[in-house]
């Protein structure tokens, strides 16, 4: 083992024991005891002092780096318990030795080999799949389960704006927040120093089940070319990454749906009309961009209905009849489109509204495990419509770290 290496296992060794006291105090519904808390900062010290060892080496690759010929640009590291849109779940995992080494695992070939019993070329993925089944099917081994919920990220608008992945490895999994932090004040000589700490609360995350069943044409299943991998990973992603979009901008809250942008206290809520308002210009979009930065945060991105941005683009100058150039307030700000935010939504009389989100969307964070379970259906669909079809269990949940980095613009008719 390199000295990285030991490091790295010390490292997660602290974090694990750190992560297990807030866990358990958090299950019994109370605070970390007297012992626990001293218990708990000594693991957090003992992992920062590693960590201070890992970044000492991580600096002197750079400095050889440095003086050596140039090469390709490295990822971005993964270290934290945080993971921004450029960082990948399979990074995180192996930096913590969930996955070793750089198998050319592949979650196509995985579940052709679960469905038909065919494991031609796929022995790796064979002996995955006899090590991994559980009463209810197969849990999806790490390496393959990472790169399927990397791809779900790929495709999910919030996580194209921003938002923050939170990899969890139990059920519950605590996150401190700042809340406040407070006012400097100018100090006159000899006077008393009033104390300014910085106030924090903490947000639990709570694994919440996500169920889909994922139907693939026999065609698709069995027929595509071995070559082109990732066919029915990408096709299984792009379900998750909808519904993850969905509940992360609209869930209601009510268990066992998480709580989205929406509907969480604090978000900033702005109302058009009592029965909706058309969009005429481009006013409600510089308002909710200047909201967000007036509560001390920047818009990273806006996301609304295809609806939404085909109404904008169709502007029109009243005299020249000219389409309507998008003001310079949102020239760096990204309009991502979405068809999980409706079109149909009631306000007042008018049954045909939206809304659009403004937001700092890296104060979104998505805690999702990093396995999830897959079972087979069998014959269930094959004969009638010539479908394999599986039913994936994937957990997740969702918080905010500072609600007033967003608007919710509601009530706009197209």
């Amino acid at each position: 083992m390199s000295v990285l290496e030991d490091l790295q296992a010390k490292r997660r060794e602290a974090r694990t024991a750190a992560d297990q006291l807030l866990t358990r105090a958090s299950d019994e519904g109370r605070d970390l005891e007297p012992d626990e808390l001293t218990e708990y900062r000594k693991h957090v010290d003992a992992e920062r002092e590693v960590q201070e060892r890992i970044e000492e080496l991580h600096a002197q690759e750079v400095r050889e780096l440095q003086a050596a010929p140039a090469r390709a640009p490295q990822a971005p590291s993964v270290s934290g318990p945080f993971l921004t849109r450029e960082m990948k779940v399979s990074d995180w995992a192996q930096t913590r030795g969930l996955i070793t080494g750089d198998e050319p695992l592949s979650f196509d070939r995985y579940l052709r080999g679960i469905a038909t019993g065919d494991w031609s070329g796929a022995d790796e993925e064979r002996a995955l799949a006899e090590t991994t089944p559980t009463a209810g099917g197969h849990l999806v081994p790490t390496p393959l389960a990472a790169n399927v919920i990397d791809l779900a990220r790929n495709a999910s608008r919030v996580f194209q704006a921003g938002a923050i992945t939170v990899p969890m490895t139990s059920k519950t999994l605590k996150v401190p927040r700042l809340t406040s932090e407070n006012t400097p004040t100018w100090h006159a000589e000899n006077a008393s120093i009033t104390d300014q700490d910085l106030v924090f609360d903490s947000v639990t995350f709570t694994a919440q089940t996500l169920v889909r069943t994922i139907k693939l044409s026999v065609e698709l299943f069995e027929d595509a070319d071995p070559s082109s991998e990732d066919v029915i990973a990408n096709s299984f992603a792009q379900q998750l990454a909808l519904e993850l979009d969905r509940v992360a901008l609209r869930g209601s809250g009510s268990s066992p749906e998480p709580r989205g942008v929406l509907n969480q206290s604090g978000v900033v809520n702005v109302t058009h009309g009592a029965n909706g308002t058309t969009i005429t210009n481009f006013d409600w979009w510089l308002d909710a961009v200047g909201g967000v930065r007036g509560n001390n945060f920047e818009p990273t991105a806006i996301i609304q209905a295809p609806r939404s941005t085909t109404s904008l683009s169709k502007l029109k100058e009243a005299t020249t009849n000219a389409y309507m150039t998008p003001p310079a307030g949102l020239n760096n700000i990204p309009m991502l489109s979405t068809k999980q935010i409706p079109i149909n939504t009631t306000t007042g009389t008018s049954g045909d509204t939206t809304e659009f989100y403004v937001g700092q969307w890296n104060q979104l964070m998505i805690g999702i495990r990093t396995d999830f379970n897959l079972r087979f259906l069998a014959e269930r669909f094959l004969a009638d419509n010539l479908q394999y079809a599986f039913v994936a269990y994937l957990r997740a949940d969702v918080q905010v770290a500072q609600p007033t980095a967003f608007q919710v613009d509601t009530g706009v008719r197209t």
